[in-house]
């Protein structure tokens, strides 16, 4: 076997086992569960058809406290809340930002 077979099948090999490390370790940074990890709150599922059919095991996900959307990982999901716990939150009123 010449020298350059054996380099192109070392980086080769290399090469995809760092995409395989990579994968993984992307794989376990995103979070479980139906909660925001930017401040807890219970994210609604969107649809997203990109997402949905490039990777249909994660959950598209965005966030109406602060705005964060992306993907979360399969998980327990938040119980819904008990019609007393929605009267009695305060409702906010959301005024939509204008640009100067």
């Amino acid at each position: 076997m010449s020298d350059v077979a054996i380099f192109v099948t070392v980086f080769i090999g290399l090469l995809v086992c760092r995409i395989i490390a990579a994968t993984a370790f992307f794989f376990f940074i995103l979070p479980r569960g139906d909660r925001c990890p930017t401040c807890d709150a219970v994210t609604l599922r969107v649809q997203s058809r990109f997402w949905n059919r490039l990777v249909p095991m994660f959950r598209t996900s965005w966030c109406a406290g602060c705005g964060w959307d992306g993907l979360l990982r399969p998980g327990p999901l938040s119980p819904p809340a008990s019609p007393e716990e929605l009267a009695a939150a305060p409702r906010e009123r959301t005024v939509a930002h204008r640009r100067p």
